[in-house]
């Protein structure tokens, strides 16, 4: 955004006459920054005649107006300075007077012009300790000089940033930290830099986020039955912290990661989390609600997942999690092994959708979708992706099955979200080629019959809804048929 012109910086050059060239050479630099808008005070101009030079030179360095003194130093400055010879020697004394007792220290500003033949750069002694700007390489001379009329300026390329807020969990003292978020940066800052080996870094963060997540397990009992639905509730919102850690790794994989394997590891990781869904003992069917804030984790998980890979647009990926087997034990603690496929991730919480959902608002359809959207805070994934998400794993899971195994419950709030995106731009081959990859269309037509079927229609206009759900305009239903029927 423009602002208008600043007003024009007034700056002192102070250099050593060591040669013609090296003076003809500041005369050019004092003409340059005239030109950018820099009044520049330079005794080749500015000097008249039968003024005294120190006099002069000592007016510069402590005039108020004088923004900045810049000093062109070479070896010949430096010795002189060092020695106090010359108008150098005067000049420097007074700068260096300044330097030390002066609090505005950004004043003077060191250029070098040459460097002794250790390759350090010419500089008087009271000076050696200050940044300065390299004009010694003539093939960085463009960049020094953006440097210094930065510097005059006051217009670094790098700006500090805006002051924050301080992380909340520091200061909450019911805030969940959660170790796998530490193993989870160290994933993203592998990715990210591209050093180091991020299959390790992926499977040190899974195998913590486990042991995490175990922390989280609930037992049920007929005592606690006043209470269960709070602390149901309150232990879903601990889990906050290892979905945030969960989802951060998956975005930095998924912007920064090509390979299969990351997609081979996730999907091992999916796996190794369905067995939450089970009580670690063969406990009776009194205690299966024990379970259900695992149910909503996993449900909450597992649409993060598939947003993000959406939002990636890695189409390929969320196919392959879809035809994924998910190899688990019945029981944590049988040998016996069984396949599951990713309807799992979206099973019935007798708790939350039966008792917890008569104590609470008689207004609430389905406390998962509630929860789901009440805890969509993330900047980066929208309560509107998770929604498309689940609206996704319905229809690929219908496709397989005569009866759709997985229910989208955040349709409940399908009204205010509108329309969605990935059938918004379905208008061409381009756009609709995304929902064939994922849901498996063989053409625009196969998916118009699949949308507007039988099937599918019980599913959009389910009792629960009470009309919130208005498919035409959400499938963005009529312009895909006048567009793929011609």
């Amino acid at each position: 955004m423009s602002m208008g012109t600043p007003p024009s910086p007034r700056i002192f050059i102070s250099y050593s006459w060591t040669s013609e060239d090296h003076v003809e050479w500041v005369a050019d630099l004092g003409e340059r920054l005239m030109n950018d808008g820099i009044d520049v005070v330079l005794d080749q101009w500015s000097l008249k005649d039968g003024q005294d030079l120190n006099t002069f030179m000592e007016q510069m360095v402590n005039d108020p107006t004088i923004k900045r003194v810049v000093i062109v130093s070479d070896a010949r400055y430096a010795t002189k300075a060092d020695a106090r010879k010359g108008g150098v020697g005067t000049e420097s004394q007074i700068i260096s007077q300044e330097v030390y007792e002066k609090v505005d220290q950004q004043k003077f500003v060191p250029l070098i012009r040459e460097r002794d033949e250790e390759d350090k750069p010419c500089l008087p002694i009271f000076l050696k300790s200050r940044k300065y700007i390299d004009f010694s390489n003539v093939d960085n001379e463009a960049e020094a000089y953006e440097d210094l009329i930065r510097n005059i300026y006051e217009r670094p390329v790098r700006r500090k940033p805006a002051l924050g807020k301080p992380p909340s969990h520091l200061f909450d003292d019911n805030a969940m930290v959660v170790s796998c978020a530490r193993k989870g940066k160290r994933f993203c800052d592998v990715v990210i830099s591209g050093k180091g080996n991020p299959s390790a870094a992926f499977d040190d963060f899974a195998d913590e986020f486990l042991v995490n997540l175990e922390d989280l397990r609930l037992t049920y009992s007929k005592d606690q039955e006043e209470t269960w639905c709070q602390t149901m509730f309150d232990n879903i919102e601990k889990s906050r912290a290892h979905r945030d850690a969960y989802v951060d790794v998956i975005v930095a994989g998924c912007k920064h990661l090509r390979d299969e394997w990351f997609i081979d590891s996730l999907a091992n990781f999916l796996e190794r989390l369905l067995p939450f869904h089970e009580s670690p003992e063969r406990l009776s069917s009194h205690f299966r609600d024990s379970e259900d804030n695992y149910k909503f984790i996993l449900y909450e998980l597992f649409l993060y997942t598939i947003a993000t890979l959406v939002k990636a647009r890695r189409y390929t990926s969320v196919s392959g999690l879809f035809e994924h087997r998910y190899v688990t034990r019945e029981h944590l603690n049988d040998e016996t092994l069984a396949t599951s496929s990713f309807y799992e991730f979206n099973t019935h919480p007798s708790s939350l959708d039966g008792q917890c959902a008569e104590r609470g608002d008689s207004r609430r359809l389905s406390v998962m979708a509630d929860l789901l959207h009440d805890r969509a805070d993330r900047k980066d994934i929208h309560f509107s992706d998770l929604l498309q998400a689940d609206i996704i794993c319905c229809l690929a899971g219908s496709r397989k099955r005569q009866y759709c195994p997985w229910y989208p419950r955040s349709l409940v709030y399908a009204g205010r979200v509108g329309l969605l995106e990935l059938f918004a731009r379905a208008t061409n081959e381009t756009g609709f080629n995304p929902l064939a990859t994922m849901v498996g269309y063989s053409s625009p037509p196969d998916m118009l019959s699949h949308i507007n079927s039988e099937q599918m229609f019980q599913i959009w206009n389910h009792r629960d809804l009470y009309r919130s759900f208005d498919a035409q305009r959400a499938f963005n239903f009529d312009e895909l048929c006048r567009v793929w029927s011609t």
